[in-house]
């Protein structure tokens, strides 16, 4: 079978083409900005300070190097020992030369929170720091409401949770793998149900076909009917972002767990700060910490309810951490999930880059949940399948070598497969009329729509 070329940066009216062109020189000049900011905070004479100011130095030419296209450059011989750069980048570089705006999104947009890393960690006195840390914090903190009211709901259900039929399990599972997709609890009806029986009402059924109307693709009862049919019950989770992403993730864990539908449940973490807001193990441990914190959220402001938002998450605080200790909840990491290479490589037969060994670890789950729309991108290969495309046929090796997938992913790039005929014609057009200054395809694009697709690992 040939395989569709990948998209490049260059591909006319795309979101990746706008992505190269216009928001990759926007991430630059914010990491600009919050090193300035880091700056105005230490002693000009001190040795971290001249460090900085020569990273930031670097980040302005790295913006000048986007903006003028010029060729991607190889990772030198000191740089890879510094920051470990895996040998795959300068693989792809010396085989296939490419500039900025003109080469595959996929490399280019990998490659460049490389090349920031690779700056950081450059210097001693900043080898360790998170450009992205601050932006990271402030989001989760804007998303209190949110945080206390899951919380708040889950702190209720616990309790009840043993009496559940299945039935009742079913549905709230559904309930917590919507939440998880879209990483945003605000409009999913688990806020608005206490009990068992409000979850079962026509009330609660309304909620959810309402939350289930932008799901294009949805095979949740198939990841369901594997659960109920393996032996280890262990799931694992390739994260996407912290914040208040991986808190939905860590809910859906909770409840897999405190259910018993899972023994085990294990969440990949990034080993780089990487694509601004993706999780690495220190933001779970943040996530903690700020959960804790007399002073991270404003729970003044939720008045009458300020005591009992602090109750909850002191609760969801004591639960993960009892989980972590008992073992059933860990974090691991490794820089196969940095790589600018897709998951085709996560086979037995791939012995350079660590695919056998990753795909022999997720050999051991029930359930391989992949989260968020790059690993989607690189589940798919990130290629120019038609949009009719089997699920299976794009991704690959995945669909025949034993892993047990799913991916849940918000549409945030021209990717997208598995749709029933139609569909993107009907999008495209609905997406033309409503934003006219955009071409109909950027849909796939707008964080609207979402896919949760499964495969069973066989032919």
């Amino acid at each position: 079978m040939t395989l569709p070329e990948t998209f490049k940066n260059n591909d006319k009216g795309t979101f990746g083409a706008y992505t190269a062109s216009a928001r990759w020189p926007i991430i630059v000049g914010n990491a600009i900005d919050d090193m300035q900011t880091e700056l105005d905070t230490l002693d000009p004479s001190c040795e971290a300070f001249k460090d900085g100011k020569t990273i930031k130095d670097q980040l302005v030419s790295l913006r000048q190097e986007i903006q003028s296209d010029k060729s991607i450059r190889a990772f030198t011989p000191e740089e890879i020992k510094l920051a470990q750069v895996p040998d795959s980048f300068n693989d792809v570089i010396n085989s296939t030369p490419q500039t900025w705006q003109t080469g595959g999104w996929l490399f280019c947009e990998i490659y460049l929170y490389r090349r920031i890393n690779v700056l950081f960690r450059s210097f001693k006195s900043w080898a360790h720091f998170d450009i992205f840390n601050g932006l990271k914090q402030s989001t989760f903190q804007k998303s209190m409401i949110g945080v206390v009211e899951l919380a708040t709901r889950y702190r209720k259900l616990e309790s009840q949770l043993k009496q559940a039929d299945s039935e009742t399990l079913e549905i709230l599972f559904k309930e917590f793998i919507e939440i998880s997709l879209w990483g945003n609890a605000t409009d999913l009806s688990l806020l608005t149900n206490a009990t068992l029986e409000d979850i079962k009402s026509l009330q609660g059924e309304e909620a959810r076909k309402a939350s289930e109307s932008k799901i294009l693709i949805n095979d949740t009862s198939k990841a369901w009917a594997q659960l109920n049919s393996s032996n280890s019950k262990q799931v694992d989770f390739v994260l996407d972002n912290s914040g208040f992403e991986v808190y939905a993730d860590l809910m859906l864990a909770l409840f897999l767990l405190d259910t018993g539908i899972a023994k085990k449940c294990i969440f990949h973490a990034k080993d780089i700060p990487y694509m601004v807001s993706d999780c690495m193990i220190k933001d779970y441990e943040l996530l903690l910490e700020d959960m804790s914190s007399p002073d991270f959220f404003d729970l003044a402001a939720l008045k009458d309810d300020a005591q009992s938002g602090r109750d909850s998450l002191n609760f969801l605080v004591k639960t993960l951490k009892q989980h972590v200790t008992s073992g059933q909840l860990e974090f691991t990491e490794d820089s196969f999930w940095t790589l600018d290479l897709d998951y085709s490589h996560i086979d037995p037969s791939e012995t350079k880059y660590g695919g056998a060994q990753i795909h022999n670890k997720l050999l051991q789950s029930d359930l391989v949940i992949f989260k968020g729309d790059l690993n989607y991108r690189k589940l798919t290969g990130d290629r120019k399948w038609p949009r009719t495309t089997d699920w299976k046929t794009a991704i690959g090796p995945l669909a025949k070598n034993g892993l047990k997938t799913l991916s849940l992913r918000t549409c945030k790039a021209d990717v997208v497969v598995g749709l029933t005929p139609g569909t993107d014609e009907k999008l495209c057009a609905l997406w033309e009329s409503e934003k006219t200054t955009e071409p109909g395809a950027w849909w796939s694009s707008s964080g609207k729509y979402a896919v949760i697709c499964f495969s069973d690992g066989e032919l």
